[in-house]
């Protein structure tokens, strides 16, 4: 079985750090291991490049959108859509009504817009111009959206890998409260918010807060904070490069979170982030008490616990939470998560299996 995904380089290069990101990579790492052959096929890149990964794993990176259609019809089994610019998506429409069934077409859908609007539109496409595949949906909302008028939907949660999942023997006790916040530094994921809670912390005895960042030079919000954190020395300020994925870059976010005792998660609005927070579950693997807002369907997710703060008010919520939070709370709670991730079940490898049997209707 021969598998691309496929679309605009910005939104998933293998080297990149993200949610979609990392999705894609796991996915694809998984499907390599289970006998699949893979490409990562990409328009928007600088120049017309291949790089092997391995004998069966490949990125193939592409200038521009026209140049891309002749080679995908030519070498693969299935073609799974990451992401299109708008005017792209109604080409490759034509393009996949043009093959017909020689090539089975899917979709992943990673984000749900704030605007009933764009939401709209965003899922209006597979009904206007029908996939003779499956549409993965990464969220019970998605899912519960489009399988009101499509039947061909598939509900995959964002797979983390067995190593991330420790046992509770496993985690760590401190003398302090060690709190992370590791995303990128952008008032979207709500790092000012980050900034006024480790303030008041770190003034307090029993707390470590260490903010790890990922800034986007493009972004001059995010710059402008960036810079201040490096500046300032008020609270642990750690630098993570966004461009440069690598096993290292891997272990250590598997390293922050297993010697974390909470992680906060506190968006702003969760359209900044893929619909179900890969963080979360990554956190929830590593038996962190996760700090974050009930949006979406996290509250689903999470299960019911007092670390789900309302949006209201929401510094001074987790302020007052977070002095008053014994250790022994704490392990209480990675008890429960524990128990959670068992019934959830989103180890890599079983999230590929669910790919890999949706694949193989077609």
């Amino acid at each position: 079985m021969r598998i691309a995904f496929w679309g605009w380089k910005n939104s998933f290069d293998y080297f990149q750090i993200g949610g979609t990101e990392s999705f894609v990579r796991r996915l694809a790492g998984e499907l390599v291991e289970s006998g699949a052959e893979v490409d990562y096929v990409m328009y928007g890149s600088g120049e017309r490049r291949d790089v092997k990964l391995s004998a069966m794993f490949n990125l193939r990176y592409f200038v521009r959108f026209k140049d891309v259609l002749e080679f995908l019809s030519n070498n693969y089994d299935h073609i799974v859509t990451i992401y299109l610019f708008p005017l792209d998506r109604l080409k490759f429409a034509r393009f996949r009504k043009k093959q017909g069934n020689n090539i089975r077409f899917h979709f992943i859908y990673f984000g749900w817009p704030d605007f009933s609007v764009k939401r709209h539109l965003l899922f209006a496409e597979a009904k206007l111009f029908p996939y003779n595949g499956r549409l993965f949906c990464i969220s019970k909302r998605q899912y519960q959206y489009l399988g009101q008028s499509s039947k061909n939907v598939t509900y995959l949660m964002p797979p983390v890998p067995e190593d991330y999942f420790i046992e509770l023997e496993n985690k760590p006790i401190h003398e302090k409260i060690k709190i992370t916040f590791l995303g990128r530094i952008d008032p979207g994921k709500g790092i000012i918010d980050v900034v006024e809670i480790f303030k008041v912390l770190n003034k307090c005895t029993g707390f470590e807060c260490t903010i790890y960042g990922i800034h986007i030079p493009e972004d001059k919000k995010s710059l402008k904070l960036h810079n201040w954190l490096k500046k300032q020395d008020e609270i642990n300020y750690i630098e993570v490069e966004r461009q440069n994925y690598s096993r290292n870059v891997e272990e250590m976010v598997k390293s922050v979170l297993k010697e974390s005792d909470i992680f906060i998660q506190p968006y702003r609005k969760l359209s900044s982030t893929i619909d179900t927070p890969l963080l979360l579950l990554e956190a929830m693997a590593s038996l962190c008490a996760v700090v974050t807002k009930p949006f979406g369907n996290i509250s689903e997710i999470y299960g019911r616990s007092k670390f789900l703060v309302p949006e209201k008010d929401f510094i001074p919520h987790v302020i007052d939470l977070l002095k008053n939070t014994s250790y022994k709370e704490i392990i209480k709670e990675r008890q429960r998560i524990y128990e959670r991730n068992k019934r959830l079940d989103f180890h890599a490898a079983k999230i590929t299996r669910i790919f890999i049997d949706a694949l193989a209707g077609y």
